[in-house]
């Protein structure tokens, strides 16, 4: 009796950090499913919708005679956005016992600000088609105002650097915490660290019109982070977070 008696405390210990870490095992694994959800989702709505708009001599024709590819890429760009939300808000409980400070940041740019400005892109891209209806019913789709407000519409160089800083900042946030937290290889988060800087500087270079949006430059620059991305999912849901780190902040 007295031994069962003083054993129980520890059984009750190892019992709880069991259920912790295979509660940030399943928070990692979440956290890397969505990453990848919404990184397949953004190139889809790329394939479907804009690079066809885009390229097209006439995007507001093009777009009225396929609205369903538009509606398509754009429920696409929502889930895109939504899911690439939903990572910080999965792995906030954990974050903010590690930097609550960083956490907070990491939650509020990446789970509320950029998430808004998918939402934004989604809606422009909609409006393509009535657009088109009402130039159609006017001067025109193919008149020079009709390219060019079909243009605006879904080619923004500007709000696309805007949407890309702000990923870039809260991405940074994420790396940071990652790289002092340790709870992954420290070498995933400086290659996050070292991938940020590149991908800002494609699209600020865009912005100010130094090269296209869809440049070779551009896109060899946005490689970096976009290839990490994707290898930071596979290992959390691969491998998960490091048990140590998250078990006890303390020792960070």
């Amino acid at each position: 009796m007295s031994s069962t008696t003083l054993h129980s405390p520890h059984i009750q210990i190892d019992s709880r950090t069991g259920t912790r870490l295979r509660e940030h095992r399943a928070v990692a694994t979440t956290a890397g499913i969505l990453y990848i959800i919404g990184t397949a989702s953004g190139v889809l709505s790329k394939a479907i919708t804009y690079f066809p708009v885009h390229n097209a001599d006439d995007p507001l024709a093009y777009a009225a005679k396929h609205p369903d590819a538009v509606a398509t890429g754009a429920l696409l760009v929502l889930v895109m956005g939504l899911s690439l939300a939903l990572v910080p808000a999965v792995l906030f409980p954990m974050l903010r016992r590690l930097d609550g400070v960083l956490a907070t940041g990491y939650l509020i740019i990446r789970g509320a600000v950029e998430a808004t400005t998918y939402v934004i892109v989604a809606t422009a891209w909609l409006l393509l088609v009535p657009l088109a209806e009402t130039m159609s019913a006017g001067p025109g789709t193919a008149s020079p105002a009709g390219v060019r407000l079909g243009t605006l519409v879904i080619d923004s160089d500007g709000a696309s650097a805007i949407m890309s800083l702000v990923f870039c900042f809260g991405g940074a946030l994420f790396y940071v915490l990652l790289y002092r937290s340790r709870i992954v290889p420290r070498w995933i988060a400086s290659w996050g660290l070292i991938g940020v800087p590149l991908y800002a500087a494609a699209y600020l270079l865009a912005m100010y019109g130094v090269v296209g949006i869809n440049s070779a430059e551009v896109n060899l620059l946005s490689l970096p982070l976009a290839v990490q991305e994707m290898v930071l999912a596979v290992w959390m849901i691969a491998r998960g977070f490091r048990p140590a780190a998250v078990s006890n902040p303390s020792e960070i």
